[in-house]
């Protein structure tokens, strides 16, 4: 393997062609096969390509790091068009709220405030489900359903004192793995 720093501009792209350019094909057919479109697999093949150009080392077999790296454009890909479709769905199917004050009938929508509060609820939800069953149960109740403790006492039938220090407990606890789960994740 050789160092891309090492190598001048001219020889960097020769090098670089002479490596991929006999995988292009295979790299646009396993696009196409998760993508299923053409054009869209192409976008792909060009994301991955430009990923492997900023790699420090190229192997001297790079076929396999070249369709990992495809797979992995075509799955960033496929959840950016879920996401977009999900809050596109979401923003046509809401009609509550102004786009913005200068709208006094309200009539108009704000899709992106829209899906930002859906995604955060989402996100929250997803969250909450690794959170034990009494705290869960908790949420639920006062959280997403908005009962108070005492309807969520005699919901549960606990005292109302220990549904206080639950929800307490399980929203600190809800805070922990939300802050564990940014530090780990990964843009769109």
């Amino acid at each position: 393997m050789q160092r891309i720093d090492d190598w001048n501009d001219g020889a960097r792209k020769r090098d670089f062609e002479a490596a991929v350019l006999p995988h292009l094909e295979a790299m646009h057919r396993a696009a196409v096969r998760i993508l299923r479109s053409d054009d869209i697999a192409w976008d792909a093949v060009q994301e991955t390509l430009i990923r492997a150009w900023h790699y420090d080392r190229l192997p001297s077999q790079p076929r396999s790091v070249l369709l990992s790296l495809v797979r992995r454009s075509c799955l960033h890909i496929l959840r950016c068009a879920r996401r977009r479709l999900h809050h596109e769905q979401l923003a046509s199917e809401d009609l509550h709220g102004p786009c913005c004050s200068m709208d006094p009938a309200g009539s108009a929508l704000d899709p992106a405030a829209t899906a930002a509060q859906h995604d955060e609820l989402r996100e929250a939800r997803e969250a909450a489900a690794r959170l034990t069953r009494e705290h869960r149960e908790v949420l639920d109740l006062v959280a997403w359903r908005g009962l108070t403790y005492r309807e969520a006492a005699e919901t549960l039938r606990l005292p109302i004192g220990t549904i206080r220090s639950r929800a307490s407990r399980a929203r600190a606890a809800l805070q922990r793995v939300i802050a564990k789960e940014v530090e780990q994740g990964e843009p769109c």
